[in-house]
């Protein structure tokens, strides 16, 4: 069980602008996602959900289970066209997989744009599963490069890794770029 308590206190006294990484494990991460959620959509206006976990249907039927207010989130669907799903809806983007880095690069500059000036965070679900379909470096660097465009636009972020799953050089490069690093196990 995620002690909520110890994650509300570590994710209410940031700064809107900060990065933080949570280092979890595999059997906390889907609990620890959905409290995380829950505290930042109540801390911002607006919410990019980069997912590479889960698709949109099962995200959207989870955060309305939760009371994670869903007006606020556009997600980035990672999973569902490569597997032929056919839905349609105003808050999400469908890329063609979890290796389509520049898709997934433009569509964040783009909804940066879009957003412009209002509280908002961007949530990677999964570092872990990206780093699966990614060449270690190539998504270094591509994380690197957004996680730069986040501080220049004065976005606030959150990136969620399984602890002992992911790579230890791609974790320390991460790491290094956060603000904060949580862990809990």
């Amino acid at each position: 069980m995620v002690d909520l308590e110890t994650l509300r206190n570590e994710l209410s006294d940031v700064p809107d602008d900060y990065i933080i990484l949570i280092e979890t494990t595999a059997d906390k991460s889907f609990e620890l996602t959905m409290a995380a959620l829950k505290i930042l959509t109540e801390k911002n206006d607006n919410c990019m959900i980069i997912s590479a976990n889960r698709p949109y249907t099962n995200l959207m039927t989870n955060y309305e289970r939760n009371k994670i207010d869903t007006k606020k989130i556009f997600i980035l669907d990672l999973i569902s066209k490569n597997q032929n799903a056919d839905i349609e809806a105003e808050n999400v983007m469908f890329m063609n997989n979890a290796s389509s880095l520049t898709d997934i690069s433009l569509s964040v500059n783009d909804y940066i744009k879009k957003i412009n000036g209002n509280k908002m965070f961007i949530f990677f679900d999964s570092i872990t599963t990206m780093l699966i379909h990614n060449e270690p470096y190539v998504f270094a660097r591509f994380i690197h490069s957004i996680l730069t465009r986040m501080r220049i636009n004065g976005v606030g972020g959150l990136l969620v890794s399984l602890t002992d799953k992911t790579n230890r050089e791609i974790r320390a490069e991460i790491a290094q770029l956060c603000d904060k690093v949580i862990t809990i196990s």
